[in-house]
């Protein structure tokens, strides 16, 4: 899984210079040139929504999540394991649902051949590609509770927290 949160990070890692790529070329050509980059802003907007959904993945998979530790202290490290894998599962069906509608709307948009005003990029397609980044981050919540499920207890520690 290594593999996978690294491509992750690389593939993050590439839209944000990407963003920064088209952001310095329009202000640069907007300041200087009076000609801005045509649709940079839909560039721009697309391409976060992307790094959005392509790091929920990797912040699962390394447990950079937020999470608020109010009652761990306390609970014994059996409890701490299942509490971990419990919330795994819980949010691999938020994201589950979340993904179904966004799938949904993707599917209203291309039928009704919505596109980005500038540059005509199908809006559903983009929908789409968020839906599918959506069912891999409930891949990785599902691999996460397996794989702390059956480490022992000893083993967790601290169970936030971790490197790719």
């Amino acid at each position: 899984m290594n593999r996978v949160g690294r491509a992750f990070a690389v593939l993050a890692g590439a839209a944000i210079l990407f963003m920064m790529a088209v952001t310095s070329i329009d202000v640069i050509g907007r300041f200087f040139f009076n000609a801005p980059l045509r649709g940079a802003f839909e560039l721009t907007e697309i391409t976060m929504a992307l790094v959005i959904f392509t790091g929920l993945s990797l912040a699962a998979l390394s447990r950079e999540h937020i999470t608020v530790n109010l009652l761990e202290s306390r609970m014994p490290k059996w409890a701490r394991r299942w509490q971990v894998v419990g919330g795994d599962v819980v949010c691999a069906a938020v994201v589950a649902v979340m993904g179904w509608r966004i799938f949904e709307r993707g599917s209203a948009l291309v039928q009704s051949r919505e596109t980005t005003l500038v540059l005509g990029v199908m809006r559903g397609h983009i929908a789409w590609a968020m839906a599918a980044l959506c069912a891999v981050a409930v891949l990785v919540f599902l691999y996460c509770a397996w794989r702390d499920g059956r480490t022992p207890p000893e083993a967790t520690g601290d169970a936030h927290g971790g490197v790719l």
